[in-house]
């Protein structure tokens, strides 16, 4: 949309023009995943039953699609020109919840405690990407 009063001329552009709107969505969908991916794994006495063993499969599943989404949406913020700081808060689930899950043999609750860091640093780096970036 453009306007024009006088001689002055001015161009306003939405701010999903520049593509914020997909990088956020796929920043959004990292850390719904992940999260799931952590309640699946969430256990508190280990049971040997076909149940137990599904659902750890399952919450691995998840956990390597977020950590997947989370590394798509780290190199699409930094070919944005996203500030560094945003690109490591958004990759934080992969590297730090990821990388707890792909140590740990047996399940542990490591992958949890590493989620407490990484997830609210993942939305630092969503919400710093989305409003910094649009001011520049």
């Amino acid at each position: 949309m453009s306007s024009r009063n006088g001689n002055e001329r001015y161009v306003v552009r939405p701010w999903w023009r520049e593509r914020s709107l997909p990088w956020a969505a796929l920043v959004f969908v990292s850390i719904v995943v992940t999260a799931t991916a952590l309640e699946r794994m969430a256990f508190f006495v280990y049971v040997s039953s076909p149940e137990f063993i599904e659902r750890l499969r399952v919450g691995r599943l998840f956990m390597l699609a977020g950590s997947a989404a989370s590394l798509a949406a780290a190199v699409w913020s930094q070919v944005r020109g996203n500030r560094l700081w945003v690109t490591i808060c958004v990759a934080a689930p992969a590297a730090l919840v990821g990388l707890a899950t792909m140590i740990m043999t047996t399940p542990s609750l490591t992958p949890q405690i590493a989620g407490l860091v990484a997830l609210p640093a993942a939305l630092a780096g969503l919400i710093g990407g989305l409003f910094l970036y649009s001011r520049e």
